[in-house]
């Protein structure tokens, strides 16, 4: 069922963190080191700083406009978003070493510097590389290394799936083209989303559709554009403990299937 009005429940503060087993993650020096099985997925890997062989600031890592590198560890595969292509590939740990298999990418051309990115995170990538973890409580680091490639040292970013603590639930929602006024108490003139909600079956086709409703919230990673309209993947999650001004339920976009321009 879809959220169509802001929840008004009292309560505390959500946790940032809401990792199942998060002892080796709260600073405590008497917990258990992190195991890089359990951290490395939890968390999207951003890139920070990068040194090559000799030591000095690899700047290819970091020309062009796009956001930076970033790493994501998931079901024993790697993918690399933020150089030209995305890179997808399967990874193991062995001992203190992240070992990457053969990577597969997209086959877009794109300017230089993201090119320049793209094939300079690929020789990272393509010898054993040393882990290092810091598992602080809400902003871990890691670090790779190698004599042949350099260092990388990366902040994490938690996952929707570690702040809500679970799996969420994958729905399909469209989302007309244009925004409507609604009530809200807290916000004056506030314009809510139509959405209703999608099903489909084994074949990708659709099966049935639920009613039109307001959805009073924001999606997570989702910029409504005015005249188009979007069918979208989202992940649904609970909110444990929401704070009176928030919803109990929290919309996260995984993928836009659609997006069409509506005329007027």
């Amino acid at each position: 069922m879809l959220l169509t009005k802001p929840a008004a429940i009292t309560c505390a503060l959500i946790t940032t963190l809401a990792l199942s087993g998060c002892a080796s993650l709260n600073g405590d020096s008497d917990a258990a080191p992190a195991s890089a099985d359990a951290l490395l997925p939890g968390y999207y890997w951003i890139l920070e700083e990068a040194e090559d062989q000799h030591g000095n600031r690899n700047q290819d890592l970091f020309g062009g406009d796009a956001e930076p590198l970033q790493l994501r560890f998931d079901n024993n595969m790697i993918n690399v978003s933020g150089a030209c292509n995305r890179l997808s590939g399967s990874y193991s740990i062995k001992g203190d070493d992240l070992v990457a298999g053969n990577l597969m990418q997209t086959m877009m051309a794109c300017e230089e510097p993201l090119m320049l990115r793209e094939g300079s995170i690929k020789t990272y990538l393509e010898t054993p590389l040393e882990m290092a973890l810091e598992a602080h409580p809400h902003s871990p680091r890691l670090t790779l290394s190698s004599d042949e490639a350099g260092k990388l040292v990366l902040q994490g970013k938690a996952t929707p799936q570690t702040r809500y603590g679970s799996e969420g639930k994958t729905l399909f929602m469209e989302v007309q083209a244009q925004t409507v006024a609604c009530p809200h108490p807290l916000i004056p003139d506030h314009q809510c989303m139509r959405v209703r909600e999608l099903t489909y079956d084994a074949q990708g086709l659709k099966t049935s559709d639920s009613e039109w409703t307001l959805l009073y919230q924001g999606i997570e990673g989702f910029d409504h554009q005015p005249g188009t309209r979007n069918i979208l993947r989202l992940q649904r999650f609970v909110v444990a403990n929401p704070r009176a001004d928030e919803p109990g339920i929290a919309y996260v976009l995984d993928t836009v299937i659609e997006s069409v321009r509506v005329m007027e």
